[in-house]
């Protein structure tokens, strides 16, 4: 479930914030509190999953040792069948 931050901005210029389970809890609570104070500026922001972020960081990670490894594989097959072609030419 999304994750949503609900922050109050009141006149003396203190911030207030809200954790709220849902994004369509936040955008009701900010519909609520416009209708009692429209001098009052409220704003919805998603919060990112931190278990996500690091996953896909970790996923990221995991891919670009793939790719490498796939090179490595790559350059020694190539530098074997150099190495091959080279012995069958000192032996003609």
């Amino acid at each position: 479930m999304m994750k949503a931050l609900l922050i109050v901005s009141a006149l003396g210029g203190v911030d207030y914030e809200v954790e709220m389970p849902s994004m369509e809890s936040c955008l009701t609570a900010r519909t609520s509190i416009a209708e009692q104070n429209t001098r009052i500026e409220t704003l919805c922001v998603p919060k990112e999953d931190e278990a996500k972020r690091l996953g896909s960081f970790f996923n990221l990670f995991e891919d670009m040792v793939i790719r490498m490894q796939d090179m490595e594989g790559r350059e020694d097959d190539k530098l074997r069948s150099d190495g091959y072609k080279q012995t069958n030419r000192e032996c003609s």
